[in-house]
């Protein structure tokens, strides 16, 4: 009995997992600055989530989308942050040096832009491939502990 009752929680965690990981309350993102580039170059995020910028050059760097958003300047081994509370798409560029440029996205709510962030950060994302194989395993395991012990009663009810 010990076993099945691992095995059927063992299931039913991999199938909440499975199911939770494509539920996302928030999807801020990290955008890094290194070789006076901007990485990932276009960020997609939804209303209300925040894109953090983090200098990782040795020189000081800004974020800045004019009449938009402004990070003011980025020290080495800094970071700034910029909540967007509107939709749109905003371009940037770091004032010091206007060659680097970049692309922050905005989706409003329920808004069907495609997702170019390849850099996620946080512990919320779209669960990519992972959450629908979690799903099927937690199932698979349930349906398959059920199906065991149906047939282990049958053979002790046979003999």
């Amino acid at each position: 009995m010990d076993r099945r009752r691992l095995a059927v929680t063992a299931g039913l965690l991999a199938l909440m997992v499975g199911i939770g990981a494509g539920t996302a309350l928030a999807a801020d993102r990290t955008v890094t600055i290194s070789g006076f580039s901007f990485s990932p170059n276009t960020v997609t995020v939804n209303v209300g989530d925040t894109v953090t910028w983090t200098n990782q050059d040795a020189s000081t760097h800004t974020a800045t989308s004019s009449g938009n958003f402004n990070t003011g300047n980025i020290p080495e081994g800094g970071s700034k942050s910029v909540t967007f509370n509107s939709a749109g798409t905003f371009d940037y560029i770091c004032t010091i040096h206007p060659t680097m440029q970049g692309t922050v996205v905005v989706r409003a709510a329920g808004g069907a832009a495609p997702n170019t962030d390849m850099a996620p950060t946080g512990a919320v994302d779209d669960g990519g491939p992972i959450a629908p194989i979690l799903a099927i395993l937690g199932l698979v395991m349930l349906v398959g502990t059920f199906a065991v012990e149906r047939l282990l009663r049958r053979r002790s009810a046979g003999s």
